[in-house]
């Protein structure tokens, strides 16, 4: 078991791949956030479930030319379990994701709070998001 108090290399390179997806959606690039995904990866989105990457990658495109959406995610709360099944490192990473999104005006405000949860695997000298559920905590504003 790997808690918050006992950060690894593996527990710090998984929550930088959920920082930096979130990071290149805010950024205008969310393409670029295909790279933390598994090949056989699940992203749960808007009440959908894309399966693979050639799925999450349609999800990035279509979030990308959406221009007119400008977002900011914040993460909060993070809690961090790790453990070795036979020789299949897995880490999961539960946080609360809040969600704000530009106004017309270019205040930010909070559209919604999502508890989510980052499945993740190591294969092939590399760790990838395996899984990302969500589960809206606050309505949409």
């Amino acid at each position: 078991m790997v808690s918050p108090a006992e950060p690894s290399d593996a527990v710090g390179h998984c929550r930088a791949l959920v920082v930096s997806y979130h990071r290149d959606i805010d950024s205008g690039r969310a393409t670029a956030g295909i790279g933390a995904f598994a090949d056989d990866a699940e992203f749960e989105a808007h009440g959908r479930v894309f399966r693979g990457r050639d799925e999450i990658l349609g999800f990035l495109k279509a979030r990308e030319a959406n221009t007119g959406r400008q977002t900011v995610h914040v993460l909060a709360n993070e809690v961090v379990t790790g453990q070795d099944d036979g020789g299949d490192d897995k880490v999961e990473l539960q946080t609360m994701v809040l969600l704000h999104v530009r106004q017309p005006d270019g205040a930010y405000v909070l559209d919604r709070v999502l508890n989510t949860v980052h499945r993740f695997r190591y294969s092939g000298g590399q760790w990838r998001i395996t899984q990302r559920t969500s589960r809206p905590l606050h309505p949409t504003v």
